[in-house]
């Protein structure tokens, strides 16, 4: 028997070097994207069976009766011998049995020709939504995506921070065991040092989180690695941050459909106070016996055909179908004011996004340079202090000053970035 032995698991490895390999496959892989796909189909399915009162209904039926009582018929004496008088006759049998097939079409029925264009929107719709849906996704997606880059370039920076702070408080406490500085030198080459650790510390659990999220937004098994490649400075340099006109135009859209159903179902109300026409064939046969028996015999069955014209006008409804025409109306207003107060709000958001990202993006580039400066001059005092021109607090003064330009340099990037993804995913 062989004991110890354990199947080996597998987990996924997604690595990704690009913002559009991201969202090619969250597009195809994110379970949300995949229920509107279905509820596309269920409207597709719909509007099927709205379609339906365009063809002909087929009915096989079979129905047995008992004729309680027999309803009595007027026929002139004449006929029996009894001049001057009427003599009432019944006629039938007790038992009637009668098998067939309906056909029926509807000729004119308005409520259902609504419903069939409601349906149809119906279906565009949900196109809609999901063209919508995938435009939020993408957002979400990029702002992830870029953060976990920005999360990548902190840790990056934060691991050569640490090595310089390391190396800061080495030559402080050796400094300060010769009492060439004082404790409060040292003390501040201990603090920077602890800032940094605890910052690296934040910038990698940022990273890890930004991370899980993604995968949350792709649809990835908690067990699978994912890896961005990218470099944030790729993203950073590159333009296209305008947008045309109406960017937000899958957003208002969703108002202008609900605008349109919303008249539809006004139409359909109102259709209430229309005629309903349907034609109707029937052919069947009919049985009548004298007590409860049926016979399968071709002789004892009479041939039952007719053609009908059903033809019928709705008078009164206790009201009901005036008021419910009157809500629709004012549902249809309603949607009519939404739609025009979204695209309205639609314009004055996009402008405001554009000007943001156009800030933002000034905004990093001025804290880029100075976040290379500040890089710079840790170079210079380094050389300065080897060369014995400044001393330690002036080497950890400047260093001091790199962190706060650093973090201002991360933070403005980040700002960007967010801004930049709501864009790109909308055009």
């Amino acid at each position: 028997m062989i004991t110890g032995f354990q199947i080996p698991v597998l987990h996924a490895q997604h690595t990704f070097g690009s913002l559009n390999a991201v969202w090619d496959y969250a597009l195809s892989n994110n379970p949300e994207n995949t229920i509107y796909q279905l509820k596309i189909e269920q409207a597709e399915q719909d509007k099927k069976t709205a379609d339906s009162h365009l063809y002909p209904k087929a009915t096989l039926n079979f129905s047995g009766q008992k004729n309680m009582d027999i309803p009595e018929t007027p026929v002139p004496g004449e006929l029996l011998g009894k001049p001057g008088e009427t003599v009432f006759l019944q006629f039938g049998q007790n038992y009637s049995y009668s098998e067939g097939l309906t056909i029926s079409k509807t000729l004119f029925d308005w409520q259902s020709h609504y419903q069939s264009k409601i349906t149809k929107l119906n279906v565009t719709l949900r196109n809609a939504e999901k063209s919508y849906y995938e435009q939020t996704l993408k957002e979400q997606i990029g702002q992830v995506y870029y953060a976990g880059l920005t999360a990548n370039e902190a840790v990056k920076i934060g691991d050569r921070d640490l090595e310089v702070a390391d190396s800061l408080l080495f030559i402080a406490k050796d400094r300060f065991v010769q009492g060439l500085i004082d404790g409060l030198t040292f003390n501040q080459a201990k603090i920077n040092r602890n800032n940094v650790f605890e910052k690296l510390g934040q910038s990698k659990q940022y990273q890890r989180q930004c991370l899980c999220n993604l995968k949350l937004l792709l649809g990835l098994a908690p067990e699978d690695t994912l890896k961005l490649t990218e470099s944030i400075l790729t993203g950073f340099q590159s333009g296209g941050d305008s947008l045309a006109p109406d960017l937000n135009e899958k957003y208002t859209e969703l108002y202008r459909l609900q605008t349109n159903i919303s008249d539809f179902e006004a139409k359909k109300t109102r259709a209430k106070f229309a005629p309903k026409i349907d034609f109707i064939r029937y052919y069947g046969y009919v049985q009548y016996q004298r007590d409860f028996t049926m016979s399968f015999q071709s002789s004892e069955w009479r041939a039952n055909n007719y053609l009908a014209l059903s033809i019928s006008i709705p008078l009164f409804t206790g009201f009901s179908n005036k008021s419910q025409y009157h809500a629709a109306k004012i549902s249809r207003s309603i949607a009519e004011i939404n739609y025009q107060n979204e695209i309205r709000k639609s314009a004055i958001n996009d402008s405001i996004l554009v000007t943001n990202c156009l800030v933002s993006k000034n905004l990093a580039i001025s804290a880029s340079e100075t976040y290379q400066i500040s890089l710079n001059s840790i170079d210079l005092a380094a050389q300065k202090y080897a060369q014995g021109l400044i001393g330690l607090d002036e080497y950890l003064r400047v260093f001091d000053d790199y962190l706060t330009f650093e973090n201002q340099y991360l933070s403005r990037l980040s700002d960007y970035f967010i801004n930049k993804a709501t864009i790109e995913a909308r055009k």
